[in-house]
């Protein structure tokens, strides 16, 4: 049988019933997403049973936003459900630990990462941005970590109950200036950013 094109799926979910069972079937099945997803986890602090639960959450969410209208069309839907899985995950390590502020250090890492100083450089320039980034409020946290893993203003105001896509975008704008200030007030140098 031939497997169902994005497209179809979405539509399978917006049409319930017996085809959305199916949809989400064929996608909790797709073992290259979620080898994707527990691998993102098992790399961050996680184990094989915290991806599987995130996998599940994620298609959770997924349907939800499909459902809703939420969803854009001409993005990758594998694409999109990792998406969600890591700001998931991202949001679950948050609460464990709440000094976590930033993006995962395995997904950032540049060079050789068996090389000691290159680790030791690379955690002590995240620290730095860690810390600057827990200054921000909560809600600007939350606004630039979905702007980063590519959200639309629609979604954004959705998720956050912003009145609509101008008013995120206007948030996003305003929290992005508080971190620039955050950033030109610190003693962190442009080689730290980089």
């Amino acid at each position: 049988m031939a497997k169902e094109t994005d497209e179809e799926l979405v539509n399978m979910i917006k049409s319930g019933g017996p085809a959305r069972e199916k949809a989400l079937h064929r996608i909790y099945t797709d073992s290259n997403i979620r080898e994707k997803i527990i691998a993102m986890i098992t790399n961050n602090n996680g184990n094989q049973q915290d991806g599987e639960d995130m996998v599940q959450e994620a298609i959770i969410v997924m349907d939800k936003n499909i459902r809703e209208g939420r969803y854009r069309t001409e993005g990758n839907l594998q694409s999109y459900l990792f998406a969600i899985g890591k700001y998931l995950w991202m949001n679950q390590l948050r609460k464990k630990k709440p000094m976590l502020k930033g993006s995962f250090s395995d997904l950032e890492m540049t060079g050789d990462p068996d090389e000691p100083d290159h680790f030791l450089l690379d955690e002590e320039r995240k620290m730095k941005l860690q810390a600057i980034l827990s200054r921000l409020g909560n809600r600007c946290q939350e606004i630039l970590s979905l702007w980063q893993l590519s959200f639309s203003m629609e979604e954004i105001a959705a998720q956050l109950k912003l009145n609509d896509a101008s008013t995120a975008r206007k948030a996003k704008y305003d929290c992005q200036q508080q971190l620039i200030k955050l950033i030109q007030k610190s003693s962190l140098t442009k080689s730290d950013l980089t």
